[in-house]
C-alpha cells in the first residue's frame, strides 16, 4: 500500500484546530485508550482502573461521543484546507498525527525508505472535447523563427529605363516545418528610382507652332517660309531627363528556407505583387523658346514677352511627355507626373548566414513579372536580417 505525503497548512486556524484535536485525544486516552484506525475500522477499548466503576454501556457511549467529535473536527480541518488551497480537494484528507493508526505509520515508513522512489504526481489527461488553448506569444515571447530584413541594392527598371537604386524590407513569419527546412509567410515592400535620358515629341508644341505660323502669315505651301509650318519655330522633339519611381508591394509570398546546413541557409521565395509606377520627363535643359523664336521672342504679350510666356507653359517636368503642369501648380509645389497601378508576380532566391542567433547577412535576386509591355524588372540586393 503506497502512502502519499500530505501537506499541512500552517495557519493559525489549522494550528488551533490541531491543538483542540490533540486535547480531545489526550482526554480520551486518559479515560480509555483507543486501538485501531479511527477512519477505517471499529474502535475498541482497554479497561483501566478509572473505568472499573462504570458500566460497559456508559463507557461505550462516551467513546462514541468522543469519536463523533473527532470526526467533526477532522471534517472542519479538511474544509479549511480546501478553502486555503483550491487544489486540496484532489488531495488526501488531513489526519492529525495523534490519530494515525499503526497500519498507516507502517505504510509511511515503507514508502520513505532510502531506496524507494517517490511517487510521481498524476497528470490528468484532457478529456475528449476539452478546449486546449494554443500557445500565446505574449507574455512568454521567445525565439519563434521570425525575421525582419532590410535590403538595398540595384535594380533594372520597367519600360527600358536605366538601372537604378532599390531599397526596402520584408517581414518573414514562420508557418510550418517541412522536410529539410521551414515554410514562411512573407510581406515585402520596396521602392526603386531611376534617372534616364530619353527623347520625347510633344504634340502640344506642334499646335503652338501652327498657331505661331498662322499669326506670322507663314503657310505650309510656301516653300520660302522661314520655318516649317508644324515643326518650327519651336522644337517638337526634345531630349528629356526622365525620373521614375516604382513602389513594389508583395502582400502574399511563401518562402522555403533550408535549415539543415546550420548557419548557412539558402532559400527560394515567390508570390503575388502590386506595383505603382510614377514618372515625369523634364525638358528644362533642352527647350528654350527665346532661342527658338529669335527676334520674335521679345514680342510683348501682356506684361511679359512671347518667349517668356512660352517657356512658362512649355518648359519643365512634362506630363505624358506632352506639356508641363500649369505654372500656378508648379509654384505651389503640387506633385505632377504620370503613373499607373499594375499587378504581377515575383520569384527569387537567396542565401543568408547567421552571424549570431539574432542577426544574419545575405544576398538575393528577385524577378518581377509585371503586366504590360516592357514592364518586367529585376532586383539584386544585399540584406541584413534581425531574428526573434
Amino acid at each position: 500500500m503506497s502512502h502519499r505525503p500530505m501537506r499541512v497548512w500552517c495557519t493559525p486556524a489549522t494550528v488551533l484546530i490541531l491543538l483542540t484535536i490533540a486535547a480531545f485525544s489526550a482526554s480520551a486516552q486518559s479515560t480509555q485508550p483507543l486501538q485501531g484506525d479511527v477512519t477505517t475500522g471499529p474502535v475498541t477499548t482497554v479497561p483501566t482502573s478509572t473505568d472499573a466503576g462504570l458500566s460497559n454501556s456508559v463507557l461505550q457511549a462516551r467513546i462514541e461521543a468522543q469519536q463523533r467529535q473527532i470526526d467533526r473536527l477532522s471534517a472542519l480541518v479538511e474544509k479549511l484546507e480546501v478553502m486555503l488551497d483550491p487544489d486540496a480537494s484532489g488531495q488526501a484528507a488531513l489526519v492529525p498525527a495523534v490519530l494515525r493508526s499503526s497500519s498507516m505509520t507502517a505504510a509511511s515508513s515503507a514508502t520513505s525508505a532510502p531506496d524507494a522512489a517517490p511517487a510521481a504526481p498524476a497528470v490528468a489527461a484532457p478529456a475528449i472535447g476539452d478546449y486546449i488553448p494554443p500557445r500565446e506569444l505574449l507574455p512568454d515571447i521567445g525565439h519563434i523563427g521570425a525575421q525582419i530584413a532590410l535590403f538595398e541594392g540595384g535594380a533594372t527598371n520597367p519600360y527600358k529605363a536605366d538601372a537604378g537604386f532599390f531599397s526596402g524590407g520584408y517581414i518573414d513569419l514562420p508557418w510550418r516545418n517541412v522536410p529539410g527546412g521551414k515554410l514562411s509567410y512573407e510581406i515585402l515592400v520596396g521602392l526603386q528610382r531611376s534617372v534616364s535620358t530619353m527623347q520625347t515629341t510633344s504634340g502640344v508644341n506642334v499646335l503652338v507652332n501652327a498657331a505661331l505660323n498662322s499669326y506670322l502669315g507663314n503657310v505650309a505651301s510656301t516653300e520660302t517660309s522661314p520655318t516649317s509650318y508644324l515643326t518650327g519655330p519651336l522644337p517638337i522633339t526634345s531630349t528629356v531627363q526622365e525620373r521614375a519611381k516604382v513602389l513594389t508591394v508583395a502582400p502574399f509570398e511563401l518562402k522555403y528556407a533550408v535549415t539543415k546546413f546550420g548557419r548557412f541557409r539558402p532559400y527560394v521565395v515567390g508570390g503575388l505583387g502590386t506595383y505603382v509606377w510614377i514618372g515625369s520627363d523634364n525638358n528644362s535643359k533642352t527647350f528654350n523658346a527665346n532661342t527658338a523664336l529669335g527676334s520674335l521672342a521679345g514680342a510683348p504679350v501682356g506684361n511679359s514677352t512671347l518667349g517668356a510666356v512660352l517657356n512658362a507653359l512649355l518648359q519643365g517636368s512634362q506630363i505624358g511627355g506632352l506639356v508641363p503642369t500649369a505654372p500656378q501648380l508648379a509654384a505651389r509645389g503640387v506633385p505632377h507626373g504620370q503613373g499607373n497601378l499594375l499587378f504581377g508576380a515575383q520569384v527569387g532566391a537567396g542565401a543568408e548566414v547567421r552571424v549570431t542567433p539574432k542577426l544574419s547577412l545575405g544576398i538575393e535576386y528577385r524577378r518581377n513579372q509585371v503586366e504590360g509591355k516592357n514592364a518586367a524588372f529585376n532586383m539584386f540586393t544585399f540584406k541584413q536580417g534581425f531574428h526573434w
